[in-house]
């Protein structure tokens, strides 16, 4: 059967304003919930199939990467080749007849597609006298002629100085041009292992007779081949940050609540200020900040025993003993765990994420009390499921004022059971509620707010002559 809410709506005697009950109220949070949840879904089941699609493009980049980190794994054994060949390079024929060494001087010069399709003219140009006419260099472009130039291979005969001293190698392999000469360089090999020369191809000396050492191409193609061959590895696409599961009751009336200015005020102050605390005692100096930070805990009228919030705050709650572990109250450990004073000083309380999380829990409980002011009974009934999560036995459920409301009310467990021993209340409570067969039955816990709220009608509707309409309707 549909039931037209409106029955709900009643009309105070002394006001021609409709006022909603707090059953009303509920139902219509929970339709905006419910909205929320619907679009939550939606959201999800696109991000689904979009994740489905980054995880196909994220193969295929993963596949290729796999092919570059190969190619430049290559690409380094080709670089320290060059390097040792270089070195350790006797004649100019030797080089030129290196398949490896030349690949490096074609690709760090421009020269790939020649080396590809005709590495004996790469040779030709390469070994050409730029001085001569007829020359392949000569005979081809400026870029040709300049390559020539730019490595001398095309310079015959043994290496001297300008002074006419044989250039060559000592018994250790040095660069030398004096007695101390076992192997004489080739003149081709004179630019190549960094020796400055003149227009005659002869070793330039200093004023001291010490051999001058100008562009040092060995390192420089090798990183030339490098920037032209190395593959830069794709980056996988990643999924987007996720977002902070959305209020449940986020619509109009809560943006609307939210923009109030008293809200606004509280919120500027808190994030104007809250940076400015260095310690924990910064922190209780300001009165405004820390009950800021209750309020957004649901936890203000704490406000009057500072030690005591300052030793749960301080809490290590790795220690079953330290205070906020010894509340059944999870709200004590979420506020210790949430401003982690004990481990991070006020580092995470003044960080970014942790302000933004305040503000919003702030914003939610303050709309939350504002709701149960205009129907009482509305806030505990949101709270409750939120709440019943986060216990597992019947002594946590009594020791959260939640909780033990919606729970003692909905079965008519009368207020005086407080009085009673802990075991004994326990066992009155066990006889109407198992703690962890409601926790997992979604229609369970509807069914008992339900009853509580109707319950909670009764009681400010009833004129004393019985039970109301509205219990009735949904007992």
């Amino acid at each position: 059967m549909t039931i037209d809410l409106s029955v709900l709506y009643g009309t105070s005697s002394t006001s021609s304003t409709a006022s909603m009950s707090a059953l009303a109220m509920y139902k219509k949070l929970q339709k905006t919930a419910e909205e929320n949840e619907s679009a939550t879904s939606e959201a999800a089941e696109a991000e689904k199939v979009q994740t489905q699609i980054r995880e196909m493009n994220n193969a295929v980049i993963k596949a290729r990467n796999a092919q570059y980190k190969q190619m430049n794994a290559q690409i380094s054994t080709d670089v320290s080749y060059f390097q040792n060949r270089v070195s350790s390079a006797t004649t100019v024929d030797e080089l030129m007849n290196d398949d490896r060494f030349l690949k490096v001087i074609a690709y760090a010069n421009g020269y790939e597609d020649l080396y590809l399709s005709n590495k004996q003219k790469l040779r030709d140009i390469l070994t050409s006298d730029p001085s001569d006419a007829s020359s392949v260099a000569r005979q081809g472009t400026l870029k040709d002629l300049e390559l020539a130039q730019k490595y001398g291979f095309g310079a015959t005969g043994t290496l001297t100085d300008t002074d006419g001293n044989t250039v060559g190698l000592d018994a250790d392999g040095n660069i030398v041009n004096d007695d101390t000469v076992e192997t004489a360089l080739p003149a081709g090999l004179a630019k190549l292992r960094g020796l400055a020369v003149d227009s005659a191809g002869q070793a330039l000396l200093d004023s001291d007779g010490a051999l001058i050492y100008g562009t040092n191409l060995k390192a420089n193609d090798a990183t030339a081949y490098s920037q032209a061959r190395t593959k830069t590895l794709l980056t996988e696409e990643t999924a987007p940050t996720e977002a902070d599961e959305p209020y449940a009751y986020a619509g109009d009336d809560f943006d609307r609540f939210t923009q109030r200015t008293d809200i606004q005020k509280d919120i500027a102050y808190f994030e104007e200020n809250i940076g400015n605390v260095t310690s924990t005692d910064d922190l209780f100096a300001d009165q405004r900040l820390l009950n800021f930070i209750l309020k957004a805990y649901d936890m203000e009228s704490e406000a009057q025993y500072p030690g005591k919030i300052r030793k749960i705050l301080e809490s290590d709650l790795t220690d079953s003993n330290s205070l906020a572990n010894r509340f059944t109250d999870p709200r004590y450990q979420n506020l210790a765990a949430d401003l982690d004073l004990f481990a991070s000083g006020v580092t995470t309380l003044t960080s970014a994420s942790t302000i933004e999380s305040i503000t919003e829990k702030y914003q939610q409980t303050a709309y939350e009390k504002n709701l149960d002011e205009q129907a009482p009974g509305v806030r505990v009934a949101i709270e409750f499921k939120r709440r019943l999560e986060d216990v597992s036995t019947t002594v946590q459920l009594l020791g959260d004022s939640v909780l033990r409301e919606v729970i003692t009310k909905a079965n008519y467990i009368p207020d005086e059971m407080a009085y009673q021993e802990t075991e004994a209340q326990i066992a009155t409570v066990e006889k109407k509620v198992d703690v962890t067969e409601l926790k997992n039955d979604p229609d369970a816990i509807e069914k008992m707010v339900l009853r509580y709220l109707s319950i909670k009608d009764s009681a400010s509707t009833s004129s004393g002559s019985g039970d109301s309409y509205l219990l009735n309707l949904f007992a």
